[in-house]
């Protein structure tokens, strides 16, 4: 009787093959292949049941020459040895258009990933599940297809030479195939069992896993290459990593240990049961119930039978594991967008950004990061923010590029909510400088046109958004010019200083059509008389854009045409630099604290 408990362990088995879904992805990849390799399989299996029928052949002409036979014994010799040629041939084929369409759903997959990840929302970012699910789903892309193809394929061919060799069994005896199945079995469920085991662990351990490589590239990456020399730090962290690793390690092997003893024992009573059935055959042959050829033919058959049946077993048991691996990259696919986009466009009018009652708290946490914030950036005007560290600033360029939706309130540009805007509509609208800028290690020419991939990157074009952000004067004493390699990671690359990396990252911003530029701390590595000629050539040029400058510098903020004081997760102060000085509040403060 079946009690619940295996029954359930049972249907979990069922639901973790995930078969359709396997199936679906190898024919939607490429039908064509999938359809070659399976009549290639078909007929490999036919040319090794006829080498193998013919051999018994040959055997039965040798011990009885005086016999009448089918074939003659040279026939019977040149017959058997073209077979098997063509086997041979054939299985090379075979394993060429198996790993031909195994590779293709590689390379499927590894596109569907990262072509998914890139248009996921920033949200995600920022959840540490998020992370582990990524991990392991592009673990699952390196090498699982292939190996989940692979156990299809192994399966069909396995299974065709099955019935193949289940037929010879039952004309020598008709209780050496359940014999067989019987000795399989326990292998095949002591395999399963073990993967459920080695599937948990990695799960549990993504985490875990991911510390180790973050640790790995502190020792190893580049940014963090300065601090860890100076501060000392190199040592501290990589015990640390060691022991973590070593952790880690230590949990697989014990797992590998009890593996090992699970098919040692499954595998030893297997082969006790092997050597039983041919004992069973031979004493039977002795009292003339089999013939030399059905001798012959099981002492091949029944070895090429137990290994095929744990074939079969062992590529169910791989499929089965790999797909709850390939699963995860499912897993990865069911991530959905929080923020709400909109697929239309809507109309843009006049005015500029204007945020009404906009409260924010981080999503799973119910913290409030920002709270009744009221303000307004006015077409063709410069407007700042300044506050002490954590009063949310951050948090704040976040809502306004779209990359979150507010909790409650409105953001709203050129007359509608932002929501109304499809996310490349409105992203088109608005460029930003982030305080933590990207460095790519790109010519200067494509570092600035990445303010703009729908422009056309002119030469013209770049070296005004150049001249936008005082880049032009060190940009034209590189040794390429604008096709200058940046950085030093790539042969011939060519480092610049911060300074210089954020002008670049200040023209791309300016290279962009957008009407809104926000720049967070974007002068803070720029010294006094740059950042003075940055934002005089801004505000020279600044038409009918707008700009949110986000800085400590006061000497910046003053500038402003209106001025936002964010302190305590609101807006505690606004007006212009005169108004704010004369309030005696916070602003003022901080204004007689920088220049006292």
């Amino acid at each position: 009787m079946i009690t619940e408990t295996e029954e359930n362990k049972f249907i979990r088995f069922l639901k973790r093959l995930y078969i359709r879904k396997t199936v679906e992805l190898v024919w939607g990849v490429s039908k064509s292949l999938t359809i070659i390799s399976i009549l290639i399989i078909i007929l490999e299996n036919g040319a090794w049941a006829g080498s193998i029928y013919m051999l018994k052949i040959l055997v039965n002409i040798a011990s009885n020459p005086n016999d009448e036979h089918l074939f003659s014994l040279t026939g019977a010799l040149i017959f058997t040895g073209l077979i098997s040629i063509l086997y041979v041939i054939i299985k090379s084929i075979s394993g060429y258009y198996s790993e031909l369409q195994a590779t293709k759903v590689n390379q499927h997959i590894d596109g569907l990933i990262h072509n998914y990840i890139h248009r996921l929302d920033y949200t995600y970012y920022e959840d540490a599940r998020y992370f582990d699910t990524l991990k392991r789903a592009c673990d699952a892309a390196n090498g699982r297809p292939f190996a989940v193809v692979k156990s299809l394929f192994d399966m069909g061919r396995n299974l065709l030479t099955l019935v193949t060799v289940a037929y010879l069994l039952i004309s020598i005896s008709v209780f050496l195939l359940p014999l067989l199945t019987i000795l399989v079995i326990p292998i095949f469920i002591g395999k399963i069992i073990n993967s459920n085991k080695s599937f948990e662990l990695y799960i549990k351990n993504t985490e875990l896993d991911r510390e180790v490589g973050y640790l790995g590239s502190l020792l190893t990456g580049e940014y963090a290459a300065k601090e860890v020399r100076a501060f000392g730090l190199g040592d501290f962290i990589f015990k640390k990593y060691i022991g973590l690793r070593n952790h880690l390690v230590d949990q697989n092997l014990k797992l590998s240990k009890k593996r090992a003893i699970s098919d040692l024992i499954n595998t030893g009573v297997g082969t006790i049961g092997f050597f039983g059935v041919t004992a069973f055959i031979v004493y039977g042959a002795m009292n003339g119930t089999n013939t030399v050829g059905d001798i012959a033919l099981f002492l091949v058959i029944f070895p090429q039978a137990f290994s095929v049946m744990q074939g079969l077993f062992g590529a169910v048991n791989t499929m089965y594991q790999n797909n709850m691996h390939v699963h995860l990259i499912f897993d990865l696919f069911e991530y959905e967008s929080p923020i709400e986009h909109s697929t239309s466009k809507a109309e843009f009018k006049e005015g500029g950004l204007v945020l009404r009652n906009v409260n924010f708290e981080y999503p799973n946490k119910k913290e409030t990061i920002l709270e009744g914030i009221n303000m307004e950036i006015p077409q063709g005007k410069i407007v700042a923010i300044v506050g002490i560290n954590g009063a949310g600033k951050t948090t704040l360029i976040k809502l306004l590029c779209k990359l979150y939706n507010p909790t409650s309130g409105t953001i709203s540009y050129k007359g509608n909510d932002i929501t109304q805007y499809s996310s490349t509509q409105y992203r088109n609208e608005v460029s930003v400088v982030f305080q933590d800028f990207v460095k790519y290690n790109l010519t200067i020419k494509e570092n600035i046109a990445f303010g703009d991939l729908n422009k056309e990157a002119t030469e013209e074009h770049i070296k005004e958004a150049a001249s936008y952000a005082g880049a032009v004067d060190f940009i034209e004493k590189l040794p390429k010019k604008y096709d200058t390699v940046l950085g030093h990671i790539f042969e011939n690359g060519h480092e610049i200083s911060v300074g210089q990396w954020q002008k670049i990252a200040i023209a791309r911003a300016f290279f962009s059509k957008s009407k809104l530029l926000i720049f967070d701390e974007a002068s803070s590595a720029l010294d006094t008389l740059s950042e003075s000629q940055l934002f005089h050539s801004f505000r020279k040029n600044i038409k009918d854009r707008s700009a949110l400058i986000i800085s400590h510098r006061l000497s910046t903020i003053q500038h402003a045409d209106y001025i936002y004081v964010l302190s305590d997760k609101t807006i505690a102060e606004e007006g212009t630099h005169q108004q704010l000085l004369e309030q005696s509040g916070i602003y003022a403060s901080l204004f007689k604290t920088n220049n006292g």
